[in-house]
């Protein structure tokens, strides 16, 4: 970064505007801001910081301190920057919280803070806004583009008063920081986070791999994977035995079913044919019926030959019925349709006499529409008059209420202005809260996991405790058992030595030693112990044993379990640093505060763009409101002007309009009244010549159906006459005696197919049982029942038997598929625990060493910044070498810090008066200016030589040379030329009068009463 034009205003001992060129001084100049003290040296370089950060050099006052109290009051206090970096250039503007003269009125309101940064074009004008108003996004905007915050910049770009030590004197931890920034090596860092990330994720594996295999032997019942394997081994001729044993029982149930369903079928067939043969004589039960069912079929046939004649009959009488109504129904509609014609006759000649009615009332009519025009012409002249004097009432209503709104929405911007300067204020404040919170929340993690594996570790070591205790019962136990068993054993070997001495004979030879003297045979005890007791007691020995072994795998397991326990527990310890030995509640409630803190954040944040929204609403509305109150004037006028116009027309038509004819309400009804009398008497005259036409027409064709009906009916009686002739032949020539007869012996259809399929399907029936008894008796001639009882009793036995057999099978099998699938798992689960272990034998060790977690405690970004701390100590030591004299040089420490203080990045100073190196802290106040000039310098250097780091193309040096002795001072001139000859700007604050001999491009700064002043002299012109 690189200042090309500083102005002031009212800022510091500045009461006017002041601008410095620093392009007029000369392409990368070396130049001496020089004046006495309390003009304003320092305050420039306090514009400088205040106009990219918001903050001065020192930090002791802050910006709304900053305002010249010399200064005009309606001057604002302001600062403008403009800069180059790399090949872009910027203008940065702020304004401070102050107070300020109401634009109108008297008192002062409250001026908010502000920025504005601008991208400029190659002439130097404004181009691009980056940002326009907020002074959080500026102060983002100008962090990103610089690549350092105001603290870094203050201690690498500008040395203040006083603060030249800091970054020579800062901690490992702080100077890591910064040096991260300047020489961008924070991928160094993200590959540190990426490997410990890795590193937990395979150690968090591995653990689950361990309880993985110890869940899948007690989920089988097991205790070891040997007992697995000898249960494996015991298990597979089981199953196979088991499964024979199953398909031998399988074949007996086959077979006794079989001989079952085949004495079920013959049963079935025996019970089948007795069946039938019931079934044969109920149905024969049934020939009476049938028979009376035949007969009657026979009646219906005979009756069915005179059906013809006698419907022909029954269709005649019906005619003739039917004929008589109707020609009594044509003479009552002849005689009722006169009647309505002479009606229709009478009903004509009324309205005929009511036409003439018809002219007078169309007058009447006509009359009452020029009236009702003209006051409708009236209305609506009333209601124009209405509307605008009602547009004239509002309109200067709503004049007079925006002149009081804009008066209120004035208020209520400079009550915004006060509540926004606040709310950014708190905002600044809180800036750091999420990255605090993030960093604590990680640590509370950790603090929890330590807390947790320290409740583990506890429960672990009292289970161990238990454990060794059971051991040595067990072992206690085993011994015990094992001489038992030898005693058990040594007594069985006593008394069989008893039994045989029972077995001597004088002068026999024993089956021992053979001699033929026995002096001494064994003597037989009350309690021989016998061979059943000896295995016994080699069974309690072998279970206790057992116990023994499983005790101990017990013990050995917990042991290694508290190891990891332990090895974990330091890990976080390490990694918590202090925060270890601290109860988890603090750091609870550290995070809890910072909850606070963020939640605090965003709420302002919010309301921040909420007050600005509502305040750039109250201005964009301000601006609506002057513009419509500068229009609204007028138009009340010109609505005043229209509404006396109205009325006067109003007034003139209402005189030419008669008294009653005023009220068009009144004049509608009565117009509505003419119109339904006319529709009425013109609608009768028309309905009463349409109702006589009809009736005529009507009465005409009742005539003609009166003389058609007359006609028929003497037809249907003739056609009867004829129909009963021929009945009375028909029935004489059958075979029936008279009409009953004939009528007794008809069936309907639905009755002659009901007793058809009666008789019918009474015959197929009995056809087919015959045939089926015909059949049984061919099959079951030669055979007997079978005992069906016995037969299925033995199929039972066998089906129980086999599902015995299936079931012990089952059993055994599934045991063996269980443990088969344990192994297999157990074997997947050990491949993949051994690929996790080797990963992080990898990648543990790298997150060890990457992390700084061995050795000196050096993190691979510290190790990557303590090479480049080294090159810019070779370069600084230099320049101190020189002006020191050849004594002082600067050194990395090589031993580690104490304790879990990071460290790689401190600093010594080496004394070749001495041949020690010591604290740079203990450098006299010119000797540390001296180290840290040197410092700045040599890290400018290095900077620059490395690409992709931030650019220190400008250094400040506030004070610190009037520490240096001649010598010295000239060293330290020579090589800020020589700095400058390099390309990059050097300024110097100083009252030291070589300097200002030496230096002739000079920034002069002049106080006076009524404010200070700045001139350049020796610039190029």
């Amino acid at each position: 970064m690189t200042p090309l034009t500083l102005t002031m205003q009212a800022f510091g001992p500045f009461a006017g505007s002041e601008t410095i060129d620093f392009t007029a001084l000369g392409k990368s100049p070396l130049f001496l801001i020089n004046g006495p003290t309390g003009a304003g040296k320092s305050s420039i370089l306090d514009a400088i910081c205040f106009a990219l950060y918001g903050q001065t050099t020192g930090n002791d006052r802050d910006a709304g301190q900053m305002r010249c109290d010399q200064a005009a009051a309606t001057l604002l206090t302001e600062v403008s920057l403009d800069f180059r970096l790399r090949d872009s250039a910027y203008r940065v503007r702020r304004v401070p919280q102050q107070e300020r003269p109401k634009a109108t009125g008297e008192g002062t309101t409250t001026q908010s803070a502000e920025a504005q940064l601008w991208r400029l074009t190659p002439e130097g004008d404004e181009d691009e806004c980056l940002v326009a108003r907020k002074i959080t996004d500026a102060n983002s905007q100008l962090h990103a583009l610089i690549g350092l915050d105001a603290n870094q910049f203050r201690q690498v770009m500008v040395l203040p008063q006083g603060k030249f030590r800091e970054l020579l004197l800062a901690e490992s931890k702080d100077r890591e920081k910064i040096f991260s920034q300047l020489f961008q090596t924070q991928i160094f860092q993200r590959i540190e986070e990426r490997l410990r990330t890795q590193a937990n994720q395979i150690e968090r594996a591995v653990n689950d791999h361990r309880q993985h295999i110890s869940g899948i032997l007690a989920g089988g019942e097991l205790e070891s994977e040997a007992a697995l394997a000898q249960e494996v081994e015991a298990l597979t001729p089981q199953v196979g035995q088991a499964r024979q044993r199953f398909e031998t029982a399988q074949q007996q149930r086959r077979s006794a079913e079989q001989r079952r369903d085949e004495a079920q079928a013959l049963q079935r067939q025996f019970e089948a044919r007795d069946s039938l043969a019931a079934e044969k004589a109920r149905h024969l039960e049934q020939q009476a019926q049938i028979t009376a069912f035949q007969d009657r079929l026979t009646q219906s046939d005979h009756a069915q030959a005179l059906r013809p004649y006698s419907a022909a009959l029954v269709q005649a009488q019906q005619a003739l019925t039917t004929a008589q109504a109707e020609q009594r129904q044509a003479d009552a509609a002849l005689t009722t349709q006169r009647t309505n014609t002479e009606q229709a006759k009478r009903t004509f000649e009324a309205a005929r006499q009511r036409q003439t009615e018809l002219p007078a009332l169309r007058e009447r009519h006509r009359q009452l529409g020029e009236f009702i025009h003209k006051s409708q012409q009236l209305s609506e002249l009333e209601a124009r008059w209405q509307a605008a004097q009602t547009a004239w009432q509002q309109a200067d209503d709503i004049l007079k209420r925006d002149e009081a709104q804009l008066d209120g929405i004035r208020q209520q911007g400079e009550a915004l202005s006060v509540t926004l300067e606040q709310l950014q204020t708190e905002s600044q404040q809180l800036a750091s809260a999420p990255a605090e919170l993030s960093r604590h929340e990680s640590l509370l993690a950790q603090r929890q996991e330590l807390e947790a594996l320290m409740r583990q570790g506890r429960e672990l070591v009292a289970q161990q405790q238990q454990a060794t205790a059971a051991l040595q019962g067990r072992r206690s136990e085993a011994e015990q058992a094992k001489r038992h068993a030898t005693e058990q054993e040594v007594r069985w070997h006593q008394g069989q030595a008893a039994l045989l001495a029972l077995t001597l004979e004088e002068d026999a030879p024993c089956p021992v030693c053979g001699s033929l003297e026995h002096p001494s045979p064994a003597v037989q005890h009350a309690d021989i112990v016998t061979q059943a007791q000896v295995e016994e007691a080699r069974s309690v020995e072998e279970q206790a044993r057992h116990a023994f072994q499983t005790a101990e795998r017990q013990e050995q397991q917990l042991a290694q379990q508290l190891s990891y326990n332990a090895e974990q527990a330091q890990r976080l310890s390490h990694q918590l640093g202090d925060w270890a030995s601290q109860p988890p509640f603090e750091l609870q409630q550290a995070c809890e505060q910072l909850h606070r803190q963020v939640a605090r954040r965003q709420h302002v944040e919010s309301e921040i763009n909420r007050q600005s929204a509502a305040r750039d609403e109250l201005r964009s509305g301000w601006g609506t409101l002057d513009k419509q109150l500068k229009a609204q004037r007028p138009a009340v006028e010109k609505a005043k002007v229209e509404a006396l116009r109205l009325e006067s027309q109003r007034d003139q038509l209402s005189q030419s309009l008669p008294e009653d004819a005023r009220n068009p309400l009144a004049m509608r009804q009565t117009l509505t009244e003419l119109d339904n009398q006319i529709a009425e008497l013109e609608q009768a005259w028309e309905r009463a010549q349409q109702v006589l036409s009809t009736s005529q027409t009507q009465q005409a064709r009742a005539e003609e159906q009166l003389r058609s009906a007359n006609q028929q009916l003497a037809r249907n009686q003739q056609a009867l006459e004829q129909s009963q002739a021929e009945w009375q032949i028909a029935l004489q020539a059958s075979s029936f005696d008279s009409e009953a007869a004939f009528q007794a012996a008809q069936l309907e259809d639905s009755q002659r197919q009901d007793l058809a399929r009666h008789v019918e399907a009474y015959q197929r029936r009995l056809a087919e049982l015959d045939g089926a008894l015909h059949n049984y008796h061919a099959q079951l001639a030669e055979k007997t029942p079978p005992d069906l009882a016995a037969l299925t009793k033995f199929t039972e036995v066998a089906q129980a038997e086999e599902h015995t057999q299936l079931e012990a099978w089952r059993t055994l099998d599934g045991r063996l598929n269980t443990l088969q699938g344990i192994r297999q798992k157990l074997a997947a689960a050990r491949a993949a625990q051994a690929e996790l272990e080797a990963q992080y034998r990898v990648w543990g060790t790298l997150s060890e060493v990457a992390n700084g977690r061995t050795g000196n405690r050096i993190s691979l970004q510290r190790f990557v910044l303590g090479v480049l701390l080294d090159d810019v100590l070779i370069q600084a030591s230099e320049r101190l070498v020189r002006m020191s004299r050849g004594r002082y040089q600067l050194v990395r420490r090589e031993d580690p810090s104490k304790g879990n203080k990071a460290s790689g990045l401190e600093l010594d100073v080496a004394d070749t008066y001495t041949g020690k190196s010591r604290s740079v802290a203990t450098l006299s106040g010119g000797e540390s200016f001296m180290a840290a000039l040197a410092l700045a310098l040599g890290l400018s250097d290095v900077v620059q030589a490395y690409a992709g780091g931030i650019q220190l193309d400008t250094l400040f040096i506030d004070e610190g040379f009037g520490s240096l002795d001649q010598d010295a001072l000239d060293q330290a001139i020579a090589m800020l030329s020589e700095l400058q000859m390099g390309g990059r700007m050097i300024g110097i604050i100083s009252h030291v009068s070589e300097l200002k001999e030496q230096m002739p491009v000079r920034v002069e700064v002049r106080a006076s009463r009524l404010g200070s002043s700045v001139e350049v002299k020796g610039a190029l012109l």
